[in-house]
């Protein structure tokens, strides 16, 4: 069973400014107030940026056409429900001259078709970070990892460089399935001790091989 409020005429006594509970949101954006034992058809106001819900109290004006007009929100009727922010169109929030800061006690998420952050400086601390993605392309003049342990694993590894310089102070080890090296013009190995050994075949071949 549903209960139909009706709304009304504006009387000639009603109030420039009065209060009421939002009985129903219509297709149109546009809600009934309940005030007085009355139902009152009214538009939300731009100033209103909190999004009205059924059973909160809400702050309503008549204007100088007799128009009415919700203003804001007194009292949310089920405040355990996520409130929400709407607006029509584009919508844009700068401060002049100062700082802006978004603060969440529990989560803060940024969900959208295409995200964009410009910026001169960037800071990130992030006590643990996980990503997820199809795709990462990142295209920088100079880049630093500093750390106590890296740990990457790929099915597939390609480099492209001019130059590559990897100095290791104590141990390198490489494990593989078959060991590939070619020079096109020189090609050095030394040590204080050189050892090289194989189980089965071990084969040099050159025009000219110099021992000693």
């Amino acid at each position: 069973m549903s209960t139909v409020t009706t709304s009304h005429a504006l009387p000639v006594y009603l109030p420039q400014q009065f209060s009421g509970r939002v009985a129903d949101i219509l297709s149109d954006g546009s809600m009934i107030v309940e005030s007085e034992g009355r139902g009152w058809h009214c538009r939300r106001a731009a100033s209103c940026l909190l999004t009205p819900e059924a059973g909160d109290t809400a702050l309503l004006a008549r204007s100088s056409d007799e128009k009415l007009w919700l203003l804001a929100v007194l009292e949310r009727g089920k405040p355990q429900q996520a409130a929400q922010i709407v607006v029509e169109g584009d919508l844009n929030i700068a401060t002049r001259g100062g700082s802006l800061t978004l603060n969440s006690e529990r989560q803060l998420a940024l969900e959208s078709h295409r995200l964009q952050v410009k910026s001169s400086h960037g800071d990130c601390s992030i006590g643990n970070l996980e990503y997820r993605g199809d795709e990462l392309n990142a295209r920088v003049t100079l880049s630093r990892w500093i750390g106590e342990r890296c740990e990457s694993v790929w099915h597939t590894l390609t480099q492209l460089s001019e130059v590559i310089f990897r100095q290791v102070s104590k141990t390198e080890h490489v494990r593989a399935g078959q060991l590939d090296y070619q020079a096109e013009d020189y090609a050095r190995l030394h040590a204080r001790s050189t050892m090289i050994t194989s189980e089965t075949i071990t084969k040099i071949d050159s025009e000219q091989i110099h021992v000693g």
